[in-house]
């Protein structure tokens, strides 16, 4: 098949090349204006990517904050408990320094008395088995 001429011509007058050159601007108008719009979505997504990490590491930090305070009040309890333990401890050792507490407890809950002396038990003061503990 043979090519076809184009039998078309533009006339070259003023009102061609009008309509040429606003042909040409407004392409060039719409290529800026793409552009722009192209620009302002990267710009966009840009600060919305970095708004979205930023409010991640908020929350992790957030999370990590309720956590350690969770471990903080665990451990204050459990310091209070162990402070409570070793004032009786405490206690129980300076009584246990006095003579007299200790002879006391000796003879309550051994049954021990002192070479020539009678030990005499009443039944409403009856102590525990030697084997049991208080």
């Amino acid at each position: 098949m043979m090519a076809r001429r184009n039998n078309i011509h533009h006339l070259d007058n003023d009102f061609t090349r009008q309509q040429n050159n606003l042909n040409a601007q407004q392409a060039s108008k719409m290529l800026l204006k793409q552009r722009r719009k192209r620009r302002a979505i990267i710009i966009i997504s840009f600060f919305g990517i970095l708004a979205l990490i930023s409010t991640v590491q908020i929350i992790r930090a957030q999370a990590n904050l309720a956590h350690v305070k969770t471990q903080i009040t665990a451990q204050k309890q459990k310091i209070t408990k162990k402070k409570a333990t070793q004032k009786n401890l405490n206690t129980k050792i300076k009584q246990l320094n006095d003579k007299d507490y200790c002879e006391k407890i000796i003879r309550d809950k051994y049954y021990y008395s002192k070479p020539g002396e009678t030990v005499y038990s009443f039944p409403s003061e009856v102590a525990s088995d030697v084997s049991s503990s208080k």
